[in-house]
């Protein structure tokens, strides 16, 4: 399984009186940049390769990780312009080759709950946690059946039914990471956001499932997001 962290977005909101000046996944909360929470997780599972999408600009981030990092081995891909969530892991397409773990660089998760099983019989997964609806509207909504099997997600859901509050740990067989390579070389017409993929991987007949991800999961934004997951961090003793 490859590690592929999502790290290509502009961070405007976390330095807004001077913008570009903070690259958010180096933001330090807890004493260590956002982006090492990531490859906290990936070494929990035993995940000795990672691939991380940087924007232009941003090469720092790189620079600042190097080929190895937290015991992981590190490629990077530079986009030019990324137009989405979808868009920044097909960026990474010709650098993987397996099943894939997915994040967001700028995700925390407080005491996580992650564990290659959960993968098993399933052809992709979405993290999740338990959260208020005013969160979850805020993000993205996960309903599932009786059993577990994932019926769908909603981004910013107008309803909320249920206190699943979707997050961009995930998990994709090979097969379906494939298939959104399979997308843009054949018509260049990929869905846009986490959830627009998942719909189309059930239409295509692929067994998703949603896993308990952890306790919190703090999505970082703002400078105010920023110091909330400082002080989380510190009240739980969470380590890498």
């Amino acid at each position: 399984m490859v590690g592929l962290i999502l790290a290509a977005g502009k961070g405007a909101r976390l330095s807004p009186g001077s913008p570009g000046t903070v690259i958010k996944p180096l933001a330090e909360a807890g004493g260590s940049p956002l982006i090492s929470y990531s490859f906290g997780i990936l070494r929990s599972l035993g995940i000795k390769n990672a691939v991380v999408v940087i924007r232009r600009g941003h090469e720092k981030i790189a620079d600042s990780l190097g080929p190895v990092y937290m015991g992981t081995n590190v490629r990077y891909v530079v986009q030019d312009e990324p137009t989405g969530l979808v868009s920044s892991m097909a960026a990474a397409k010709d650098l993987i080759d397996g099943d894939v773990l997915l994040q967001l660089s700028d995700e925390v998760f407080l005491n996580p709950t992650v564990d290659a099983r959960l993968f098993e019989g399933c052809d992709f997964a979405v993290g999740y946690t338990l959260d208020s609806e005013e969160r979850i509207r805020r993000n993205f909504s996960v309903e599932v059946s009786g059993d577990g099997v994932l019926l769908g997600c909603e981004e910013k859901p107008k309803h909320v039914f249920n206190d699943m509050k979707g997050t961009g740990l995930c998990y994709f067989s090979k097969e379906c990471f494939d298939l959104l390579q399979e997308l843009i070389d054949t018509s260049g017409n990929a869905p846009k956001d986490l959830c627009d993929f998942f719909s189309l991987l059930i239409s295509r007949g692929k067994i998703g499932r949603a896993f308990l991800a952890a306790e919190e999961e703090i999505n970082v934004n703002t400078p105010e997001e920023l110091s909330y997951a400082d002080r989380r961090i510190r009240e739980s003793g969470a380590r890498l």
